[in-house]
């Protein structure tokens, strides 16, 4: 029974590795397909390891894969240097906020549709809009409360970008999960592993509206323990690149704010 799992379980990850291979060959080595197809193995791998905690073999190949996907989201999303509507408020954590001005102007139409669909996750337990092994937009607000946008998307959605993540035709972004403060110290997406308790999540912090240092890592994985009681290997974080060897313009000033970093900030 053991040798039949091993085969198995090997037959799942040769078919991932194939498929990522003929991709490399077609559209070269730096293909964005090959993004996906290792998201997509990661989560069925994660998948397994829920079922068969004791594998060590499968808990290899997590971490080995979880390794290639954070080099290559370090290397395929730079992040914009300059031109920003964002000010650092605090710094340990990092809390940045989004414009107000920009807020109103693009997204307030569409408030009372998006509010009702967010929703705050305080336990391990998903609620019922909530599917297990699916892309969902997430904030960590300032004061680390995990908030959710109950609309799912698609994993291709997740590697080339949210196309269809709109309400009546206005893109739907992680400000409008915090509209009252527009504050954030981590900000992203997320895939949960486990129902209908979480067993692992697979989470990143890219979000082009807050665009958070590298030390959101850490908020994040903080929040993932306390929140959903899980250990550190049970974490598997992504930083979007470009955010570690860049500096972010950010244009707005709150002048009745004393915290606020202004101006260039190293992120």
């Amino acid at each position: 029974m053991r040798e039949s799992r091993l085969n198995s379980h090997h037959e799942v990850f040769q078919r991932y590795e194939d498929l990522a291979q003929m991709l490399a060959f077609r559209y070269g080595s730096g293909s964005q397909g090959i993004i996906f197809v290792l998201y997509d193995q990661l989560i069925a791998l994660r998948r397994l390891l829920a079922q068969q905690p004791g594998s060590i073999v499968l808990r290899a190949w997590v971490a080995h894969l979880a390794d290639r996907l954070r080099q290559r989201y370090e290397d395929e999303f730079p992040a914009a240097a300059m031109g920003h509507p964002t000010a650092v408020v605090r710094t340990d954590p990092v809390v940045v906020q989004y414009s107000r001005a920009a807020f109103e102007d693009k997204y307030r139409l569409v408030m009372d549709i998006v509010q009702p669909e967010t929703i705050e996750l305080t336990g391990p337990v998903l609620p019922a809009p909530v599917r297990e092994g699916r892309p969902y937009m997430y904030v960590i607000d300032e004061d680390g409360r995990f908030l959710l946008w109950t609309r799912s998307f698609s994993f291709e959605e997740l590697v080339f970008g949210r196309n269809k993540a709109t309400v009546n035709d206005v893109p739907v972004g992680h400000p409008m999960l915090v509209p009252d403060r527009l504050r954030a110290s981590a900000a992203g997406e997320v895939v949960f592993i486990g129902v209908p308790q979480v067993r692992a999540v697979v989470i990143n912090n890219k979000s082009g509206h807050f665009r958070f240092p590298p030390s959101s890592r850490e908020v994040i994985v903080d929040c993932c323990r306390r929140i959903f009681r899980l250990p550190g290997d049970a974490v598997d974080v992504f930083v979007v690149g470009g955010f570690e060897s860049r500096l972010v313009e950010r244009t707005l000033v709150l002048a009745d704010e004393p915290e606020t970093v202004t101006g260039k900030v190293e992120v």
